[in-house]
Order: structure tokens, then sequence, then C-alpha cells
């Protein structure tokens, strides 16, 4: 007859029996195939239901078996967010990624010359993001303020690079972490005293910058394109920027109207003396530097060649044989 203490043993041995086995089962994968399911786990899901959505998933064996092997082992622990899984993984790897929070990871290009409805359209495209969400919060008030930007709009001020993130990233983080690689440009000691001496502003400078942005289609006539500008505002002259017109319209790049050219806008420097209302793209950091450090020139003028690069002008009149030159084929619309 079994005493009390030989019970307890018998359990205990029992018990970790069925862990070794469990553990041994955890480790064999569902299948062999590399077919990827997504699985989205809510915050506040509970472990039991994290089991039976990867159950009818197919993506385990076992619910029970799950829920054992991730309580031993993980504790439980499932982070929320979007995962990538495979039928080829075992159930100790999948418990694995869910305790570390090894989501799927979403990769957004920001091109240089890119618009915030250009981000946008692309978080949209990619399934990666709401894209109302995020023009909310590019023009919330409270959320510009926190980061020191006295405008309505993050337009400019996202930085152009390659960044990485899950799905479960809040708007407000994902925007905040682009916007401070603009502003920590703006906090470098040789940027400050360069605004100081030309009396810009940092919106002012991407402003600037976005112009040449768009302007420019070859690196070497930034600082060029931003001394015509520089030269022009010296003088109390229009910017005459075709981009900003665009911008100001909502239209993609196209020949101008006569009618566009006078549409009152806040971004048209046809009709505007001065500066725009704000940058109308993310410019890079080649042409924030051409806008922080123009060509030693007297143009007041460019036109387009049709292949890349502009003719630049001091005098109106030498302008104006250029533009028959290179633009007559390309007269704009009455």
């Amino acid at each position: 007859m079994l005493t009390k203490k030989d019970k307890q043993v018998a359990v205990a041995a029992a018990v970790l029996f069925l862990l070794g086995q469990a553990v041994i089962f955890a480790r064999i994968p569902q299948d062999t195939t590399a077919e990827s399911r997504l699985v989205v786990v809510k915050k506040g899901t509970r472990l039991a239901d994290v089991a039976n959505m990867l159950r009818q998933e197919d993506l385990v064996r076992s619910s029970w078996l799950f829920t054992l092997y991730s309580a031993a082992v993980h504790r439980g622990r499932i982070m929320a967010g979007e995962y990538e899984l495979t039928k080829d993984l075992s159930i100790a790897e999948i418990t694995g990624k869910m305790a570390s929070g090894q989501r799927k990871i979403y990769t957004l290009k920001i091109v240089e010359g890119y618009n915030l409805q250009g981000v946008a359209d692309s978080l949209e495209k990619g399934a990666i993001m709401d894209k109302d969400a995020f023009f909310q919060v590019a023009g919330k008030a409270e959320f510009l303020t926190r980061l020191g930007i006295a405008e309505d709009s993050l337009e400019g001020y996202l930085w152009p690079d390659t960044y990485y993130f899950s799905k479960e990233t809040d708007v407000d983080v994902f925007l905040e972490k682009i916007a401070r690689r603009t502003l920590a440009f703006f906090e470098k000691e040789e940027v400050k005293k360069r605004m100081g001496e030309l009396h810009l502003s940092m919106h002012d400078v991407l402003t600037l910058a976005s112009m040449i942005e768009k302007e420019a289609k070859i690196e070497e006539e930034k600082p060029l394109i931003s001394a015509v500008f520089h030269n022009r505002l010296a003088l109390g002259m229009s910017l005459d920027s075709d981009p900003t017109v665009m911008y100001g319209l909502g239209m993609f790049p196209k020949p101008l109207s006569r009618a566009d050219l006078n549409t009152p806008t806040a971004y048209n420097t046809y009709r505007l003396r001065g500066l725009p209302k704000g940058p109308i793209c993310s410019p890079s950091r080649s042409s924030l530097l051409a806008a922080l450090q123009p060509a030693q020139s007297d143009a007041l003028y460019f036109v387009s060649r049709n292949d890349g690069t502009h003719v630049f002008s001091r005098r109106m009149e030498e302008h104006d044989r250029y533009v028959t030159k290179y633009q007559r084929s390309k007269n704009r619309k009455p």
C-alpha cells in the first residue's frame, strides 16, 4: 500500500513526465511547409483564446499543449500584435515569438520629395496604417506643440529615410520618431548659427529647401537654384515657383495654365511676395544644405532645358530668350 509520501512522489513524477512530453512535442513543427499566416493578437486576449485561434489556423497540433507549454516556459506571456507564423514553426518557437514580441515588421520608405499625401498613400497601399488617423495626428495642434512645431501641419518635417515598425505602433509615436530626425538637424550649432546669419527660421529653411527639392533634378544645381530664390527674396521679388502653385492646387506635376497661375492660394508664389505658407514636401539633406548655403551667384531666373538641367540668367531679357529656346513647344495653356 502506497503511503501519502509515495503518492505525492508519484503525482510529481507524473507531472514531470507530462511536462517532459510536452516539451518534446512542443518542439515538433505542425507541418514541414513554410506556408505563412498572419495572426493578430489583440490586447487583453486570454492565453486559451490565442491557443484556440492558432489551432483553428492549423498552426499548432494542440491548443492544450500550446497553453501548457506557454504557461510552463513563458508564464503565459503573450504580447499583443500581428505575427507572421508558418506551419514549420514548433509550439516552442511560436510561444517564444509571442512572449518576446517578435511581431511582423513593416517597412516604410519616405522618399526625398514626398509630401504628406505621398506618405499616407504608401501607408495605405501597404495596409500598414489608416490614412485618416495619419492625417489627424499630422495636423493635431497638441501633437505639434509637443514637438515644438508652431505650425498647423507636419508637412516638410518628416525626415526622408527607411523606417521599420510594427503595425501596433501608435500613429503619434511613429510620426514623432520621424519628425525628431528633422528637428535634430536643426539643433546642430552650425545650422542654428547659419539660420541666424540668414535671418531664417526652421520653418523658413524647410520651406525653401522643399522648393529646391522639387525644382532641382540634379544635385549640382541645388545651390544655384537656392541662390536664385535668396536673391529674389532679398529684392522683394516673387519667387515664381511652379511646384508651389501645383501644391496649393493639389495638382500632380503638369503644365500650368494662366488660370492656375492666377488662382490665389497660400502657396502661389507668382502672386505672393516672399516664401509660401510652408513646405511642399520633405526635403533631402542636400536640399537643406543648399537652402543654408546658396551658391555665389547673381542669377534671378532659371528655365529648364528639358533634360533635367537649367539655364540661369541675371536679366529678364536673357531669361526670355532661353524660355523661347527651350520651352517653345511647351507653351502654357491659355
